[in-house]
């Protein structure tokens, strides 16, 4: 087993993990912006835009996380690279489970949609 990870031009050591931690620098002020915005496409989109909003939502909070060392240093920032053509097939999907369940698969959706954006994230340089 290898003692070292290697990221970049760093080296992090493995017995140093556990002093890794994550940062979200994502604000009151953007989530409240982003709402706002969010609810005049929706209404512009008679609800559509709901769906696309949460996958933004949850790809803004990832973009804004750090992942920071015992002193506080960036040693890495999250990126989630889900695009709007990935989202488009997942959310044409999960419209047909909406109305087939009555609303009940909307439930589901939000967890879904954490999954993906996660499976879609990677760790860049800061």
């Amino acid at each position: 087993m290898a003692s070292n990870i290697e990221y970049g031009d760093q080296t992090i050591a493995l017995s140093k993990i556990s002093d890794i931690s994550l940062k979200c620098e994502y604000s009151l002020l953007s989530a409240i912006l982003y709402i706002i915005l969010w609810v005049i496409i929706s209404v512009l989109t008679l609800g559509l835009g709901l769906y696309f909003a949460t996958y933004y939502f949850y790809r803004a909070i990832i973009n804004k996380t750090y992942v920071v060392n015992a002193n506080g240093e960036r040693i890495g920032r999250l990126q989630c690279e889900l695009g709007l053509g990935g989202m488009f097939g997942h959310i044409l999907l999960w419209i047909v489970i909406t109305v087939l369940t009555l609303g009940i698969g909307l439930i589901f959706y939000m967890f879904r949609t954490l999954r993906l954006c996660l499976s879609k994230t990677r760790m860049v340089q800061p």
